[in-house]
């Protein structure tokens, strides 16, 4: 025997099935995830003093030790790592790092930020907005097999995100 269907129960299971075949490629926000509010300086900035703090602004406060995914490239992510140091606000909601010696002149710097930072109730960043507001993903192929001198292994777990390893922000020098 057939059973008849509501009209509502007829939209849920149409709207259940549109749910089943939606592209699982495209990024799509996760409400609970954590998220990135500003990033500075700013992507793809130019004339920057080489005097400058990096600082990235977070929209929830986040767990301690997150710093441990953020470092300062010369160049491309594939240059060497500028030692800095890294500090949060008392609230949690904003990293600055400072490097250790002002920046060269005239040289272009990368931001790169690893996929491991978890805020405060441990929800994952999702990076996938990171994109719209300057950020580049980062591929095994961009870093020469290498991050900061070493075999791409030694960046552990926490800088993946997928197939990419972190997202990076670029910004030149005054």
């Amino acid at each position: 025997m057939f059973r008849l269907l509501s009209i509502g129960g007829l939209a849920g299971i149409v709207a259940a099935a549109l749910g089943a075949c939606s592209d699982s490629t495209s990024p799509t926000s996760n409400p609970t995830s954590a998220t990135l509010a500003a990033v500075s300086p700013a992507p793809a900035a130019t004339g920057v003093s080489p005097a400058t703090a990096i600082t990235l602004t977070f929209g929830q406060p986040m767990m301690a030790g997150m710093e441990q995914y953020m470092d300062l490239h010369q160049g491309s992510v594939a240059g060497p790592t500028v030692p800095m140091s890294c500090s949060w606000s008392p609230d949690q909601t904003i990293l600055t790092c400072t490097p250790t010696n002002p920046l060269a002149a005239g040289t272009e710097y990368s931001i790169h930020v690893g996929a491991g930072m978890t805020d405060a109730q441990g929800n994952m960043m999702d990076m996938h907005d990171w994109t719209t507001m300057g950020g580049q993903w980062v591929n095994g192929g961009m870093m020469g097999g290498a991050h900061a001198g070493q075999p791409m292994g030694m960046m552990g777990p926490g800088w993946k995100d997928g197939t990419h390893y972190g997202v990076l922000f670029s910004f030149t020098t005054s």
